[in-house]
């Protein structure tokens, strides 16, 4: 079973986890204003990802640069990760392929510790993603252990390109965010991103 197989009642159920709603875990969080580049690309690429609406348009032409960005301003200090296999424990079914993975660097050929953020790009309504997210989560914080490395919270984003929902995992809580981002918030979601992984911006 793949991450892509999890609903969100089988991950509670599977890893005896519990969820809630309505804490805005970023609020004291400032936006990072976008780049030129970053801008210009976005405002070309977006209509084209609404006229071609398939989920590779969405992921290749939004939300990939968004992530970019991030990489970007960190001045190149953190890792990403795009269509990696991510097999952190086959006997828990915490198998497959993530469509990105965000770290603190340095960046290498491979995923390596601490993963802090798993980003899963889906088509269907936001919530339908958020089992997968979950389980990709749960496998991150036990790669993160596995390694050594931090095993405090691990937070996740499901995405569909034009909008945008987080969450942290902190021990048994699951924490769904309480806004739900839109693209026109980008330089919100550069600012989030960079704050999970603890990385100053750049100009």
């Amino acid at each position: 079973m793949a991450y892509s197989t999890f609903t969100l009642p089988g991950v509670l159920q599977t890893f005896g986890l519990t969820a809630h709603t309505g804490t805005d875990l970023f609020a004291g969080v400032a936006p990072l204003p976008l780049s030129p580049t970053a801008r210009a690309v976005l405002a070309q690429n977006q209509p084209l990802a609404s006229l071609i609406n398939t989920e590779k348009a969405w992921s290749e032409l939004v939300i990939a640069p968004v992530l970019a960005e991030v990489w970007q301003r960190s001045g190149h200090r953190i890792s990403l990760y795009s269509g990696v296999p991510f097999d952190v424990d086959p006997a828990a079914d915490l198998t497959g392929v993530c469509d990105f993975i965000l770290g603190r660097g340095p960046h290498l050929p491979y995923v390596t510790a601490p993963v802090v953020v798993v980003v899963e790009a889906k088509k269907e309504d936001i919530p339908g993603g958020y089992g997968q997210c979950a389980a990709a989560m749960v496998a991150a914080r036990r790669f993160n252990l596995r390694e050594r490395s931090d095993g405090s919270d691990v937070f996740g984003c499901v995405s569909n390109g034009a909008s945008w929902k987080f969450l942290r995992l902190r021990g048994a809580d699951l924490a769904v965010d309480l806004p739900q981002y839109s693209l026109d918030a980008a330089d919100r979601l550069v600012g989030i991103f960079l704050h999970l992984l603890g990385a100053p911006a750049t100009p």
